[in-house]
């Protein structure tokens, strides 16, 4: 059953789970053929959430940016969000999440419950922009088992945190740490979606970590990392995990409580540890995923 995404009461405070991802446990056995077309994907992803999904093939539309080509429009973007005094360290942040998000979510689910990736470059996706959201990918390229997915992130991020870096001055440091948690995130996600006991969504989040391991060496940047919180109440137990940067989420006009007070994700590394226990229970209780539960943990960047 497909669910409409619904925002996060918990902020990012989910992870996926393992296979392509540099772990050195075995990927669970593909549903899909040697030779499944990038469409079979999709539409598997779209399946679990619509959040995860991805178009297949040329696109066409004022909406659609070639990756490749967003390096060039980020200056106008910063300077558009900046211009309303928004600071530069959350435009950095935000644009981060919306313009990458909609690859590596599908890359992390994708490796979990599947075993297969898109072979993803900045001249095979490209993606939709709506207004100031960007919600969607879309791609042409072929799918595989055996991917590096060091080596993609790179190839394919690493111009436009270098372009958030050149436009606004924030640290290379945390926006390559946004992207880790990101992928840490989603990936703690699927692993929970697929039923994994706390013990094999560790072995997923330790994968995750080889893959940043050569991330930061292929960089030279030594990024903040996630770490791994454990979950548990009655006889349920899980694991989310603690963001090593913050999204700056909080900062965006409007994100408060009703009394004012920021709305902090329950991953934000800004809050104790009493009050994510709080913020993320609904996650314990819920168990594996839903159709009706599938957005609870769900991260948020």
């Amino acid at each position: 059953m497909k669910t409409e995404p619904a925002e996060s009461t918990l902020g990012s405070e989910t992870e996926p789970a393992e296979s392509t991802l540099g772990s050195e446990t075995e990927p669970a056995e593909s549903t899909l053929g040697s030779e499944t077309e990038p469409a079979e994907l999709a539409a598997q992803l779209d399946a679990v959430h619509t959040r995860f999904g991805f178009d297949v093939g040329p696109v066409r539309g004022a909406e659609w940016f070639p990756f490749a080509e967003l390096p060039a429009h980020v200056g106008g973007w910063v300077a558009e969000l900046t211009g309303e005094g928004r600071a530069p360290s959350e435009v950095a942040m935000s644009l981060l999440s919306g313009l990458t998000g909609p690859v590596i979510r599908p890359l992390a689910v994708a490796a979990v419950l599947f075993g297969r990736v898109p072979v993803v470059t900045p001249g095979t996706v490209s993606v939709r922009r709506r207004g100031r959201i960007t919600d969607r990918a879309a791609l042409t390229c072929p799918v595989a088992s055996d991917v590096d997915m060091a080596a993609l992130l790179v190839e394919l991020c690493g111009p436009v945190v270098e372009e958030l870096y050149r436009t606004t001055r924030f640290g290379r440091r945390n926006l390559w740490g946004g992207l880790g948690d990101t992928l840490s995130s989603h990936t703690l996600w699927a692993g929970r979606h697929r039923g994994d006991r706390p013990a094999e969504l560790h072995a997923l989040f330790a994968g995750v970590q080889s893959t940043l391991d050569r991330v930061s060496a292929a960089v030279d940047v030594r990024f903040p990392r996630p770490v791994p919180f454990p979950l548990s109440a009655a006889d349920k137990e899980t694991v989310a995990q603690v963001r090593g940067t913050c999204c700056l989420h909080y900062r965006i006009p409007g994100r408060t409580h009703p009394d004012g007070t920021p709305r902090f994700c329950g991953s934000c590394p800004l809050i104790d540890d009493d009050a994510r226990r709080v913020r993320m229970r609904p996650l314990v209780d819920a168990g594996t995923t839903t159709a009706r539960t599938a957005h609870l943990g769900m991260p948020t960047a």
